[in-house]
């Protein structure tokens, strides 16, 4: 069995390793990691399948294991879309979903700001920019809570807006590579980052199982560096997958443990 809480930082997976609900998913994971990303891929009012989710249940989980829980927030959330009342809907989800999560205090709820490909670049960005206000204020403290992610465009687009309301950042180092963005710009924004996203790239395709052992080491060093003490997600959506990641990191990060 793979001993968690032994790196400066916390190891996470996400609630999609096994073909079941979030709870099936937590119970397996809760002996494994430190960490558990709730994952959420569609808002509550447009989901096809909702899952059931017992939020005293999952503090049971985390009371009993030592165990943290992160959030992805719903990617069908068009906070830049023209139609304002789409663009109220999202905000509306985003509180809501963090409301009913508060109980288990995530470490981070993460956030796509989904580029409106129908839309001129600057349109786009200016509601952007009214969306990210608009919540800003309704969430006061907690928006730090939020980490916007890196996703297919360039993070460049959106960072004044990121920083200028006062939300985290989620660097996903997978979509770096995937996207053939520029890494040593995506690793400067490490200090910064509340969550951190770690996934394997082959054959073209993402969220693919670790297979680059001294990239791994490579990161566990620049971790170590900034001193970095959040959550590392492994995602991937693979119980097997994820088991061999664990099992490369375990060798690639041993001279971390204890750090």
């Amino acid at each position: 069995m793979v001993v968690t809480k032994r790196y400066p930082w916390r190891l996470g997976a996400t609630s999609c390793v096994l073909p079941a609900d979030i709870m099936t998913n937590v119970r397996r994971l809760a002996p494994l990691v430190d960490d558990v990303q709730l994952l959420f891929f569609e808002s509550a009012a447009k989901s096809r399948m909702p899952q059931p989710l017992h939020v005293q249940v999952l503090r049971g989980f985390a009371e009993e294991h030592s165990l943290t829980y992160t959030a992805h927030l719903p990617t069908d959330l068009a906070l830049g879309a023209a139609n304002r009342a789409q663009r109220q809907e999202g905000i509306g989800e985003i509180l809501r979903l963090m409301a009913q999560l508060a109980p288990l205090a995530p470490l981070s709820f993460d956030l796509h700001l989904v580029r409106e490909p129908d839309l001129p670049e600057a349109a786009w960005l200016d509601n952007l920019a009214a969306s990210l206000r608009e919540l800003a204020e309704a969430l006061g403290d907690e928006k730090r809570l939020v980490g916007v992610e890196n996703i297919e465009y360039p993070f460049g687009l959106v960072a004044h807006l990121v920083a200028e309301h006062g939300f985290g950042i989620c660097l996903d180092l997978g979509h770096l590579v995937h996207y053939d963005h520029d890494l040593g710009e995506g690793l400067a924004m490490l200090p910064r980052a509340r969550h951190l996203h770690y996934h394997g790239v082959r054959d073209g395709k993402d969220h693919q199982g670790l297979h680059d052992a001294e990239q791994a080491g490579m990161l566990g060093q620049r971790l170590a560096q900034v001193g970095y003490d959040g959550v590392v997600t492994l995602e991937m959506y693979s119980l097997e997958k994820l088991k061999a990641s664990l099992a490369l990191l375990d060798i690639a990060w041993q001279p971390f443990v204890g750090k």
